[in-house]
C-alpha cells in the first residue's frame, strides 16, 4: 500500500469512524439495533442539500442544523415509539426501527426521488501535496471535523453529568436507579445523541460523495461491522473500527477488485468475533 492509498484509506476511515459511533452507542447502551440508522445518515445529507440549494449554506455549517434536527427526531422516536415498547424484546425493536426506516425512505423518495444527488462546493477541486501524495482539501476537512466531533463526544461522555449518567446506566442499570439517576432519560439522550451523530455524518458525507436512498442498506451494514469491530458502546473502539474498515475497503478494492470491497469488511468482522468476541477494545463503556 503506497502513501496515496494509505492517505485515502485513513480519510475514508475517519468518516466511517464518526458514522459508526452513533450506532455503537445506541446498540451498546440503549440496547437498540437501529435499522433506521442509514436513513438518518442520508436524511442528514438531504437536509444539507436543501440548505445548500436554498441558501448556499456550506455543508460544514448546515451540519449543525442537520445534527439538531436529527437529535429532535431521535428523541421523538425513542419517547413515542421505542420507550413504550422496549419490553417487547430485541425482535420487536428491530421491527420498529426497520418500519421507521421504510417511512423515512419513502418520504425521501417522495420529496427528492431516487436519483443520486451531490453538493458541489466551490473548493471541491482543491488539494495539497504531502510527500508524493495529493490530499483533497475537502476530504481532509471532513476527516478533521469528524475527529473533532469524535473527541467532543468523548468529552461529553467523560466530563458532563449527563455523560457520566449514561455511563452509569450502561454499567449497572439497577445501581444507577438506586442512586437517583433517571434511567429512561439517559437512554433517551443517548439514543438522540446517536441519531444526531448520524445527521452530522450525513452532512459530511454529502460534501464529498453522492447520496441517494439506495445507500440506506449499505450504510447499516457498515455501521454494524464498525460496532462489532470496536466493541459495543465504546467511542474509541468504534473510531478504531471505522479506520480499520476504511483501510480494509480501500486495500480490498485495490488488490482484490471493487466487487470485493463490501465483502472484505464482513471477513474482518467474523475474524474479530472469532478471536475477540467483545471487539477490539473489549469494553462496554468509555474508559
Amino acid at each position: 500500500m503506497n502513501l496515496q492509498m494509505l492517505i485515502n484509506a485513513v480519510l475514508l476511515g475517519g468518516l466511517y469512524a464518526l458514522m459508526g459511533i452513533g450506532f455503537s452507542l445506541q446498540w451498546g447502551i440503549s440496547g437498540i439495533i437501529n435499522l433506521s440508522y442509514g436513513a438518518m445518515v442520508i436524511l442528514g445529507s438531504y437536509i444539507s442539500l436543501e440548505f445548500f440549494n436554498l441558501f448556499h449554506l456550506d455543508p460544514f455549517i448546515s451540519m449543525i442544523i442537520s445534527g439538531g434536527i436529527l437529535f429532535v427526531i431521535g428523541a421523538g422516536i425513542y419517547r413515542t415509539l421505542l420507550q413504550p415498547l422496549l419490553k417487547g424484546g430485541i425482535v420487536f425493536t428491530l421491527i420498529l426501527t426497520f418500519a421507521f426506516r421504510l417511512v423515512i425512505e419513502n418520504i425521501i423518495l417522495k420529496v427528492w426521488s431516487a436519483d443520486y444527488r451531490t453538493i458541489r462546493v466551490t473548493y471541491a477541486g482543491s488539494n495539497f501535496q504531502f510527500g508524493d501524495a495529493y490530499i483533497p482539501l475537502i476530504k481532509f476537512l471532513v476527516f478533521f471535523v469528524a475527529a473533532i466531533l469524535i473527541y467532543l463526544t468523548y468529552l461529553f461522555m467523560m466530563n458532563t453529568k449527563t455523560g457520566k449518567g449514561i455511563q452509569a446506566v450502561a454499567l449497572d442499570k439497577e445501581g444507577a436507579q438506586a442512586v437517583g439517576i433517571d434511567v429512561e432519560k439517559m437512554y433517551l439522550i443517548n439514543f438522540a445523541l446517536g441519531t444526531a451523530l448520524a445527521g452530522l455524518t450525513g452532512s459530511l458525507w454529502a460534501s464529498i460523495y453522492s447520496f441517494s436512498p439506495h445507500l440506506l442498506g449499505p450504510i447499516v451494514g457498515k455501521v454494524f461491522i464498525i460496532a462489532i469491530l470496536g466493541g459495543l458502546g465504546n467511542i474509541w473502539g468504534a473510531a478504531a473500527g471505522g479506520l480499520l474498515l476504511g483501510i480494509a475497503e480501500t486495500a480490498g478494492a485495490v488488490f482484490l477488485g471493487s466487487e470485493w470491497q463490501e465483502a472484505i469488511g464482513m471477513v474482518i468482522m467474523v475474524s474479530v468475533l472469532l478471536w475477540r468476541p467483545y471487539g477490539l477494545m473489549g469494553k462496554k463503556f468509555f474508559g
